[in-house]
C-alpha cells in the first residue's frame, strides 16, 4: 500500500523537516567524535600528520605545468578540508599533531 504526500499537509513537511534535520545533527556528531578518538592517539595523530603532508597543506602548489597544479591544489584542497574538520573536531587534538610532527621533523 503507497503512501500520498499530500502537498498541503504542511505541518507533516515541518515534521520531516525537522526529522531530517535531527539525522543530520546526529551524522555530524558522529563524524566529529570519530576524528577526536582519531586525534586521540599517537597512530591516529601520525596518520592524520600524513595525510596532511601528502595533500601538500604546509606549501605552495605551483607547478610550470597548468595541469600539474592544478592537481596539487586539488590535493591541498582535499588537505584544508581534513584541517578544518580536526580543528572542529578538537582544537588541542590538532595542536597536538602540530607538536608532535614539529618534534618528527626537528629530530
Amino acid at each position: 500500500m503507497a503512501t500520498t504526500n499530500d502537498p498541503t499537509d504542511l505541518r507533516r513537511q515541518e515534521r520531516d523537516a525537522e526529522a531530517e534535520e535531527a539525522g543530520a545533527r546526529e551524522i555530524r556528531r558522529k563524524e566529529l567524535e570519530d576524528l577526536r578518538w582519531l586525534l586521540g592517539h599517537p597512530q591516529g595523530r601520525r596518520i592524520a600528520m600524513r595525510l596532511l603532508d601528502e595533500a601538500g597543506v604546509y606549501r605552495s602548489s605551483f607547478n610550470h605545468s597548468g595541469s600539474v597544479m592544478a592537481f596539487n591544489e586539488g590535493k591541498r584542497h582535499m588537505g584544508l578540508f581534513l584541517t578544518a574538520e580536526f580543528i572542529e573536531a578538537t582544537p588541542e587534538g590538532f595542536m597536538k599533531v602540530l607538536k608532535e610532527y614539529g618534534k618528527t621533523k626537528d629530530e
